[in-house]
Formats: C-alpha cells, sequence, structure tokens
C-alpha cells in the first residue's frame, strides 16, 4: 500500500477498533440476552419473546425509512461542504417522517397483534405472542428514533456515541433489565417489554448526543440555521428513500428465516433456531463495524477518482475481517455441539444450521466492505436491488425448504444469501474500477488454516465434537495462529491495526 493511503488506513483503523470493542461487547450481550431467556423462562417461553424480538426489530427498520444512512451521507457532505447550516433542518426533515410512521405502526401493532400471533404462533403460544407484541409496540416509536438518530451521529466522524450509548451503554442493560423481570415473574410479555424499554433510555442519551454535535457544528462555522425548505427535503429523500427499501430488505434476512419456522414450523423450533445461529452475530458485528468507518474513506476516494487507493483499502479491510472471523468460525463449524449446549440440551437441535452459517461466513468474508463501497459510490438504488435479490433468494429457499427439512433448512438457505450478499456487490465493484479481493485476506486465510485450523482439525478428530476437543483446539491453535500473525504482521498492516487498539483504551 502507498504512503499516501496511511491517513486513510490510520483513520479506518481507529474507528475500527474503538467500533469492533463495542461489537464484541453488543456481540456478547445479545448472546447473554438468550442465555437468561432460555434459563429464567424456559425454551418455550424464551422462544415467545425471541419471534416477538424478531417481528419488533423488522417493523422498526421499516419505520426508520433509510434515515441511519440518509442522515451519515447528509451530515457528512454538509460538514464537507461547509454547509453546516443546513444541520438542523436536515435533522427536522429526517425525524418527522419517521415519528410519525413509527406511532402509526405502533398503533397497528398493538391492534393486529392477534392476528400476527395467529400467523406465527402454535397452540398455547398465540396468546403470548399477542400479548408479547402489546407491550413492546408502546416502545416501538421511541426505538426507531433512537436507532436513526444514534445511527446518524457517524455522520460527525465519531463512532464514540454509538458505541458507548448503543453497543456498551444499552447492550450492558439488555441482560440485567430482561433477567430481572423474567425472575420477578413477569413472563415473557415483562421480559420482551424490559428488552423494548431499554430503547427509550437510550433515546434520551442519543438526542442529546446528536443536539450537541449539531449546534457545536453551527457555532463553530458560524452559519445561521437554515429552514426547512422544498429542495432540502427533495435532495434528502431522494437518496434516502431506496435506502428505506434497501435497509428493510437486509433486516428481513436477518430475521425472516426465525419468522418463517415459526409460522410453518412451530414457535419453540424458532427459538432453538435463534438461539443456535446467534454464534452468527461475532463475525457480523466485526465486519459492521469495520464497515461502517470504511464506508465515509471510500466515498471520499471515489469522489476523486482514486479507485486504486480504494481498492487498496478495501483488501487491507478485508484482511482484517478475514484474521477476525476465519478463526472464530473454523472453531464454529468443528465443534457446535459443546457451543450449542451453552443454550440448553435442546438447541443443539440447530448444530447444522451452525455449521452451515459459520461455512457461508468464512467464505463470504474475504470480499470485505464491497457492499459499503456500491452504497458509498453514490449507488443506493443498486444496493437496493442487491439487498432485494438476497430477500428473495432468503424467502423462496426458506418456504422451498424449511417445511421439508426445518431449522437445518433455514440454516443453509441463510448461508447461501450470506454468500450471495458478498459475491454480488463484490462483483459490481469491478464497475467502479474497485478490486475487493487482495493478498491481505489470501494471507490472513492461509495462516488462520495452517495454524488453528490444522489443530482444530486434529482436535475434532482425535477427540470429537465435545467441550474438550474445543479447549485444545482453541488453546493449541490459538497459540499457533498468534505466532501466525506476527509472522504475517506486515502483509496484514496489523500493526496499524494494533496500535489504534491501544489507542483506543486510552
Amino acid at each position: 500500500m502507498s504512503n499516501h493511503q496511511g491517513a486513510p488506513l490510520d483513520a479506518v483503523a481507529r474507528g475500527g477498533a474503538t467500533n469492533m470493542v463495542g461489537a464484541v461487547v453488543y456481540g456478547a450481550s445479545n448472546f447473554v440476552v438468550l442465555v437468561v431467556l432460555n434459563q429464567t423462562l424456559g425454551v418455550d417461553d424464551a422462544a415467545v419473546v425471541v419471534v416477538a424480538i424478531a417481528l419488533f426489530n423488522l417493523v422498526s427498520t421499516i419505520c426508520g425509512l433509510g434515515c441511519t444512512t440518509g442522515l451519515v451521507r447528509t451530515i457528512s457532505r454538509f460538514r464537507a461542504t461547509g454547509q453546516q447550516g443546513r444541520l438542523p433542518a436536515t435533522l427536522r426533515v429526517a425525524l418527522g417522517p419517521v415519528a410519525a410512521v413509527a406511532t402509526v405502526a405502533a398503533i397497528a401493532l398493538a391492534a393486529g397483534a392477534p392476528t400476527l400471533a395467529r400467523l406465527l404462533a402454535d397452540g398455547p403460544t398465540v396468546g403470548s405472542v399477542a400479548s408479547v407484541l402489546r407491550w413492546m409496540s408502546l416502545f416501538l416509536p421511541a426505538a426507531t428514533v433512537h436507532t436513526v438518530v444514534i445511527q446518524g451521529t457517524r455522520g460527525f466522524d465519531t463512532m464514540r456515541p454509538l458505541v458507548t450509548i448503543e453497543r456498551i451503554g444499552r447492550a450492558v442493560a439488555l441482560p440485567i433489565v430482561v433477567g430481572v423481570a423474567a425472575a420477578a415473574g413477569a413472563g415473557p410479555a415483562g421480559a420482551g417489554a424490559a428488552w423494548a424499554a431499554t430503547n427509550a433510555v437510550a433515546l434520551v442519551f442519543s438526542l442529546r448526543s446528536m443536539t450537541h454535535h449539531i449546534r457545536s457544528e453551527v457555532a463553530a462555522s458560524g452559519a445561521t440555521p437554515a429552514e426547512v425548505n422544498h429542495e432540502l427535503r427533495r435532495e434528502y429523500w431522494r437518496f434516502t428513500a431506496p435506502r428505506a427499501i434497501g435497509q428493510a430488505s437486509e433486516v428481513a434476512v436477518n430475521w425472516s428465516d426465525t419468522i418463517i419456522v415459526s409460522a410453518i414450523v412451530s414457535t419453540t423450533a424458532a427459538g432453538i433456531y435463534a438461539s443456535g445461529t446467534r454464534y452468527l452475530l461475532p463475525g457480523l458485528f466485526a465486519a459492521e463495524a469495520l464497515m461502517q468507518v470504511t464506508g465515509p474513506r471510500i466515498s471520499g476516494l471515489l469522489a476523486r477518482r482514486r479507485s486504486g487507493e480504494a481498492s487498496d483499502l478495501i483488501q487491507v479491510v478485508a484482511g482484517w475481517q478475514v484474521a477476525v472471523m476465519w478463526p472464530i468460525y473454523t472453531l464454529i463449524a468443528l465443534f457446535p455441539t459443546p457451543l450449542l449446549r451453552v443454550f440448553g440440551p435442546e438447541v443443539v437441535e440447530a448444530r447444522g444450521a451452525m455449521v452451515a452459517l459459520a461455512v457461508a461466513m468464512l467464505l463470504a468474508s474475504p470480499v470485505g466492505p464491497a457492499p459499503s463501497a456500491i452504497l458509498m459510490a453514490g449507488r443506493s438504488r443498486q444496493a437496493m436491488g442487491n439487498t432485494l435479490v438476497v430477500l428473495a433468494v432468503n424467502v423462496a429457499g426458506n418456504l422451498l425448504f424449511v417445511p421439508r427439512h426445518g431449522i437445518t433448512a433455514a440454516g443453509i438457505v441463510w448461508g447461501a444469501t450470506i454468500v450471495v450478499a458478498a459475491a454480488l456487490p463484490g462483483w459490481q465493484c469491478r464497475q467502479l474500477g474497485v478490486t475487493t479481493l487482495g493478498r491481505p485476506a489470501l494471507v490472513a486465510a492461509v495462516t488462520s488454516t495452517v495454524s488453528l485450523g490444522s489443530a482444530a482439525a486434529l482436535a475434532r478428530v482425535t477427540m470429537g465434537d465435545t467441550i474438550e476437543g474445543l479447549i485444545a483446539a482453541g488453546i493449541v491453535g490459538g497459540g499457533g495462529y498468534a505466532l501466525g500473525l506476527r509472522v504475517a504482521r506486515e502483509p496484514l498492516h496489523l500493526s496499524t491495526l494494533t496500535s489504534a487498539f491501544i489507542r483506543s483504551r486510552d
């Protein structure tokens, strides 16, 4: 990588290090929430809460109208072009429709809870699902506005509000409030309401952070705050509207299989599937953490027609993704049983689905932040088309195969969509003159396979799919992988990333 690429790489490393710390905490929190639900409520009642959360997240994302990305892009652009006076009006343009749509959706969700429950649940769980949905609907507007606002703060070129408020503050609170509600005998409805209520508290802090940044920017620039006008609305929604569809499709891919399994198989099966596949989250959050900070840098390089430098940056970030994700998913693929037993013996049934997803993550990670490159190039309609293709593959595959093959088929279908979601924008990046696959990802993959992969395979053959085998693979393979990374530190630019992690703790 050329020297003039060092500054963007340093910036990505700093933001990525901070974001990845938050991603680890957030992923661990979601994992612990499911463990708490399964252990305190039992698998059947925990499944009720999980299905309700899946629907809640889907509706909330739809109500966000694509503004999480719209605000980031618009705020970044106005700051770069000296138009800070338009920031307050931009926030009003975004939040007005979002709040209105979310309020209407909350009323509709509460009123339609019994009907939705009959579609999603079976037998005695129908009433429980309806009750959870009604209680959670009270917090839908707060959850939607909070998500839009906290994600929008990234437009100020900082990850601190998102990490501290959402990925650490709210994340740490989730298992505590859910566990207290469940232990107090509040049942699935109380646990679901407690989970959703954390958004209302977080909204207070996210709004405070957003308004503080806007006021600081306007004051520093000396600009006069502009009024909302037709031009600003049109400019904002022209980009954001396609993202509304795209983001709804993305969250539908993440949760539609749980909803479909609940509707076709059973609510309990959906809970088992959702719990078992949560091991997918650490890698997804790590990839998203790097993608969120890489996007604005890619956007700037492509705007200046420096596609070669954009390629270099994407390839290094892809190498970091592989370095983080391959060891995780190698162990998950080889030792699913002891990992799933954490949730309870029933969840071991999700073993096939988890292995399929782990393999898919191994295949998809070398592409790196290719979807971000497509979006940051201004091709929001193309990005929307990609997510619709992925959603179609996911829904069609689940409807075709889940009725006959159950939750294993759901995992395989989701794995296929992950591969398609990575391969499609990776191929489209060629039209931008950007190459996503490169030496860093290959070096990281080979290093992981030769060191940890070989040790884990040997442990699996000699000790089986057991906790002893997992521990042996982790200790021996982990030590070998650490040595391998030290050897490969230059082609992977690991000194930049590790320095950023050290600075993020200071």
